[in-house]
C-alpha cells in the first residue's frame, strides 16, 4: 500500500503496514509495531513533553522503556554512537486524529539515550519537515500558561541585584521540599555572589545546566592563590574568576574570563555578570527552542523588533561577546558568527512553546523552531 502525507487511515490499515503477525506495544501513549515488512508508530495528537509524540516540524519523540525487538530496529543493534539501524525495512509514522490514522511518512533515528541497556528516548527524524497546517493538526496548540513578565528590565542597570531575583524567580519554580537553612557565608565572598547563593537554596537550578556557578561549599582559589574561580564551562575549558580577597563582602569586582592561561575582563561587574550568566543557562536549558545561524544583520533587526534587548554590554565567551534579548517566557542570546563580521548566530528558549508563536509570522530561516 503506497501512502501519502497527511493520508488517513483506520488504525487497524496502518498496523497492517508491519507485516503479518506484528508485535505490537505501547510505549508511553505511542502504539509500535514490529513486523517483517516494517516498524509502524502511532503517536497521539498531543502536546505532552513526558509522553512523547511530534515535538516539532522535524522531530518526533518516543518516550519510554522501548523493548529490545523495537528499539534495535529504530537505532541499530547496539546502543552505541555510529550504529545504524535496519534500513531495508522502514521506519513509518502516523498521529491519531479523532480516532483516525494520518500519515507523516517515514522516519529516521536522529539520537537517543539508554539506561542499563534498554532504549527509554529516541528521537526520529521528519523529512521533509511538516507544514505549519499538518502540525498544527498533530501537534494542536495548547493554551499558553502564565508568563514571567519583564518588568526586572527595569532595573537591570540601577539595581542588578533585584532584576536578577525578579527574572529567577519568574523563571524557575521554587523547590517545595527544602530544607530550613542559614547559609553561613564567609566575608570573602561579595555581595552580589552571597545573595546569588541565597536564591539557590529553592532554586538550585540557577547554578546552572551547561555551564556552572561553582556552590559555595566548592569554592576555591586559581593555582595561583590569586582568583575566587566562582563559574566553570562544563567541559572545563575555561573559568570565570574574580580577584580574591579576604574582606570582599562590600564589594562588587570585576570577572575575568580565563582560557588557556589568558585572562579576559568581563565589561560587566559581578553584580550584573551573574545576571547575564542566568540569562544564557536559561536560554540553554529551556524546554522549548529555536535556533537561527548565519543569520544577515537585516533580518536580525526583524527579530530585534518582537524582543526587548537587555541593557548591558555584552557577555564574553570565546565564540564572541554575546548580547540578550527577552520577551514574555522567552529568552534569546545572540553572538556573532564564527566565520562573518555581518551575520549573528541565533539561541531562544522559551518555557512554552507558546511563547514561541509570535517569532513564526517572520518568516525566518529556522534551523529548529519549536513553535
Amino acid at each position: 500500500m503506497s501512502l501519502t502525507r497527511s493520508a488517513t487511515v483506520d488504525v487497524s490499515v496502518a498496523l497492517d503496514l508491519a507485516g503479518a503477525e506484528p508485535k505490537v506495544f505501547e510505549v508511553g501513549r505511542s502504539t509500535i509495531a514490529v513486523g517483517a515488512a516494517a516498524v509502524v508508530i502511532i503517536g497521539d495528537a498531543a502536546d505532552d513533553p513526558a509522553a512523547g509524540g511530534v515535538w516539532n516540524d522535524q522531530e518526533f519523540r518516543l518516550r519510554g522503556l522501548t523493548p529490545a525487538v523495537a528499539a534495535s530496529r529504530l537505532t541499530g543493534r547496539k546502543p552505541f554512537a555510529g550504529s545504524e539501524p535496519d534500513l531495508d525495512r522502514p521506519v513509518h509514522l502516523f498521529v491519531r486524529v479523532d480516532g483516525l490514522a494520518v500519515y507523516i511518512g517515514p522516519v529516521h533515528h536522529s539520537r537517543s539515550t539508554w539506561t542499563n541497556g534498554e532504549l527509554n528516548s529516541c528521537h526520529l527524524r521528519i523529512d521533509p519537515p511538516l507544514s505549519r497546517e499538518l502540525l498544527d493538526t498533530v501537534r494542536p496548540p495548547t493554551a499558553a500558561p502564565l508568563s514571567p513578565g519583564l518588568d526586572w528590565l527595569d532595573h537591570v542597570r540601577t539595581d542588578p541585584g533585584m532584576a536578577l531575583e525578579s527574572f529567577v524567580t519568574g523563571w524557575y519554580p521554587a523547590q517545595t521540599e527544602t530544607r530550613p537553612t542559614t547559609i553561613a557565608i564567609p566575608g570573602s565572598v561579595p555581595y552580589a555572589l552571597a545573595d546569588f547563593y541565597r536564591l539557590a537554596e529553592k532554586r538550585p537550578a540557577i547554578l546552572g545546566g551547561q555551564n556552572s556557578i561553582q556552590p559555595l561549599t566548592r569554592l576555591s582559589t586559581d593555582i595561583h592563590g590569586e582568583r575566587l574561580v566562582v563559574a566553570i564551562e562544563n567541559q572545563g575549558c575555561w573559568d570565570w574568576s574574580i580577584p580574591w580577597q579576604l574582606d570582599a563582602a562590600g564589594t562588587d569586582p570585576a570577572v575575568w574570563l580565563t582560557e588557556d592561561d589568558a585572562p579576559a575582563r568581563e565589561e560587566e561587574p559581578l553584580s550584573r555578570f551573574l545576571l547575564q550568566f542566568s540569562l544564557y543557562e536559561a536560554s540553554m536549558t529551556a524546554p522549548y527552542k529555536a535556533f537561527l545561524r548565519n543569520l544577515p544583520e537585516q533580518l536580525l533587526s526583524e527579530l530585534e523588533s518582537c524582543l526587548h534587548r537587555v541593557p548591558l554590554r555584552p557577555f564574553l565567551a570565546p565564540i564572541g561577546p554575546t548580547n540578550f534579548l527577552v520577551g514574555p517566557g522567552m529568552v534569546t542570546y545572540i553572538s556573532p558568527e564564527l566565520n562573518s563580521s555581518h551575520e549573528s548566530d541565533v539561541w531562544i528558549g522559551a518555557l512554552h512553546r507558546s511563547a514561541l508563536q509570535p517569532l513564526s509570522r517572520l518568516q525566518l530561516p529556522w534551523r529548529r523552531f519549536d513553535g
